[in-house]
């Protein structure tokens, strides 16, 4: 029992304790340095710019549906008893990728002066691509039509964002429609990864 005890605190502690709060001290550290109060790191954004719920609604809810295909394809790859490589070679694929995703909606990287936004763009399609190319056949054994979907809704996202500056309409009807596709986008994205990790477990 001693033992079981020991392993038990050792664990949580490895896995959860040290490791979040190395996080939240290294977060306060670099933000501090930067400048910014420990009240605004601390506190949610509507509560510190003062909106209501609904402001960033459909943005927030997007972030949850990549962190929930994140949290998914994570504990599939968790569970040890997927047997064949190639469903574990697919599923670490969907973990990086909806991890990266999800980072890049959370954190607006791909706004970020710091990151070309077409360094990124460019990446998702090759990741895309790459996805199509080498895991083909095992793709089009689970969902074809779930796949296919969420590609064309996510990039069309992508196409219109680029494309903006060249439509016939106004900023925030651009807006609804690439946020449209981007977020129905991204359920289908949840439904498919979803898809190939129930499949890959049994």
């Amino acid at each position: 029992m001693k033992d079981y005890n020991y392993y038990s605190v050792r664990k949580i502690l490895l896995s959860a304790l040290i490791p979040s709060l190395s996080l939240y001290i290294l977060i306060l550290v670099f933000t501090s340095a930067a400048g910014i109060e420990s009240g605004l790191v601390l506190r949610d954004l509507l509560q510190t710019c003062k909106y209501s719920m609904g402001v960033g609604m459909i943005s927030n809810l997007g972030v949850l549906l990549w962190a929930s295909t994140s949290a998914i394809t994570f504990f599939t790859l968790n569970s040890n008893i997927i047997k064949e490589k190639q469903y574990i070679k697919l599923v670490v694929i969907g973990f990086y990728f909806s991890s990266l995703l999800c980072l890049d909606d959370l954190f607006l990287l791909h706004d970020s002066s710091q990151l070309n936004q077409d360094i990124l763009y460019t990446l998702y399609i090759s990741l895309a691509i790459y996805l199509l190319i080498n895991f083909r056949k095992l793709i089009f054994s689970i969902d074809p039509i779930a796949f296919i979907l969420t590609i064309f809704l996510l990039g069309m996202s992508i196409i219109s964002d680029i494309f903006q500056d060249f439509l016939p309409i106004s900023y925030s009807e651009v807006q609804i429609i690439e946020e449209g596709f981007k977020f129905i986008g991204i359920s289908c994205w949840l439904y498919f990864w979803s898809k190939v990790s129930l499949k890959a477990i049994r």
